[in-house]
């Protein structure tokens, strides 16, 4: 199936992936700015990890909200308000010079930050690419990529030239320019910029009666009947250990490869490099996902990102520079496929019109998963004291072990559509 999305299409995908882009960019600079806040304050940089763990479970409740505004009003003006709030937040993060004020802001932009990330994205994806969704979010993802490639440098070097508040402003204009764009341009839905779904041209007929669904459909997965729903727990913990993976992996690329013998700078360029490679990968699990299934696709992805974590704590535990870069190469490729492979699994077993009741339970349980990489990764650093490399061994067998849990619940969620896609 060929990338034929039309310019609308296309520009709904490029404005998702500057989302995907700016809303990492959060997790990915904890690299760098927790060294910077604690330097210039003299902080401890463990008890600052905490913080993202508390906003990571915050954003539970944060991403619940959003989830239940969306389903109930659409995701266009949700969207632009959380932008607004976002920006706010960033501003308050540059400004903090003191330890209460930096936790707030970090919780807050955590929360935040994975609401829009995991909500709003995949939401935007569902209504325009329903059917090549595989696709459509491989190029989107690349998002997720260029926020390491390209942000971390930038704030690293802002910090260098022109102090520690300079890149969080740069953030909330980034943001206000989001919200206009979103305010002047953005349609939720094909429909509603006389365009169609995946750009598979449909009779007026058709038109009409996707626009009365999209307007009047009523799902009949209410939270009682999703909570008693297999699946729905299965995505969550599939997705939820394999993000847990990847936040402990990404949020301290940086320290783990300085503990294993290379400079900050070197490891700045790693991560960078590896993030350049996972643009092409991102589209690449694309790709696969539309031709051979979604959920072939995600047992594959299991099994590598399994196989990761493993290279991961061989690195790090014999303390192995060469067998470190691998992993975090092995890790690029594979980072643009946890990204795009979530809402496509979500979008195949509930469908276009039930994936907004499904996505607002799902998502809200895999951010509060994942968060608990900010717990691991402090505590098993905490724990081994000076041996910083033995810390992040053990992080990485603890995110092995669930690894391969969400491995097995991968081959036994089958690919059947329970919800109601546009076909039906």
């Amino acid at each position: 199936m060929k990338s034929n999305f039309g310019f609308k299409g296309w520009m709904v995908i490029l404005f998702t992936l500057f989302i995907y882009m700016f809303t990492c960019t959060a997790p990915d600079t904890l690299n760098v700015s927790v060294t910077a806040f604690a330097q210039a304050f003299g902080w401890d940089s463990n008890q600052m990890l905490m913080f993202s763990a508390i906003g990571g479970f915050a954003g539970i409740a944060v991403s619940w909200i959003l989830g239940m505004i969306i389903a109930k009003w659409g995701v266009k003006i949700p969207t632009i308000i959380f932008f607004a709030i976002f920006a706010v937040v960033w501003i308050l993060y540059g400004r903090s010079s003191s330890f209460v004020m930096y936790g707030a802001s970090v919780v807050a932009a955590t929360a935040v930050s994975n609401s829009l990330n995991l909500v709003s994205t995949q939401q935007i994806m569902s209504n325009w690419f329903p059917r090549k969704k595989g696709i459509a979010l491989g190029w989107a993802t690349v998002g997720t990529c260029l926020s390491s490639a390209i942000m971390v440098a930038v704030f690293q070097r802002m910090f260098g030239k022109h102090g520690i508040s300079a890149p969080f402003y740069l953030m909330a204009v980034i943001f206000v320019i989001m919200i206009v764009v979103m305010l002047v341009w953005f349609k939720a839905y094909p429909e509603e910029a006389g365009a169609y779904p995946d750009n598979e041209p449909l009779s007026e007929e058709e038109k009409q009666k996707n626009m009365e669904l999209i307007h009047n459909y009523k799902s009949e997965f209410t939270l009682g009947r999703l909570f008693k729903t297999k699946e729905m727990w299965f995505l969550a913990l599939i997705f939820g250990f394999v993000a847990l993976g990847l936040v402990a992996v990404i949020s301290q690329m940086v320290p783990r490869l300085t503990a294993v013998g290379l400079d900050q700078n070197m490891a700045i360029l790693w991560l960078t490099i590896a993030s350049i490679i996972g643009i092409p990968a991102s589209v690449f699990w694309g790709f696969v996902d539309q031709a051979i299934g979604t959920m072939k696709t995600v047992r594959i992805f299991c099994v590598l990102w399994t196989l990761m974590l493993v290279v991961s704590a061989l690195g790090s535990g014999i303390v192995n520079v060469p067998i470190s870069v691998i992993s975090v190469v092995f890790y690029a490729v594979l980072l643009g496929g946890m990204m795009n492979l979530m809402p496509s699994a979500i979008i195949q077993v509930f469908g276009r019109y039930d994936f907004a009741q499904a996505n607002k339970i799902i998502m809200p349980l895999v951010i509060g998963i994942r968060s608990c990489a900010f717990l691991i990764v402090p505590m098993m650093l905490a724990a081994a004291g000076a041996d910083v490399n033995g810390g992040f061994r053990n992080a990485f067998i603890i995110c092995t072990v669930l690894s391969l849990i969400a491995t097995v619940l991968s081959f036994v969620l089958k690919s059947d559509c329970i919800g109601k896609n546009t076909e039906d």
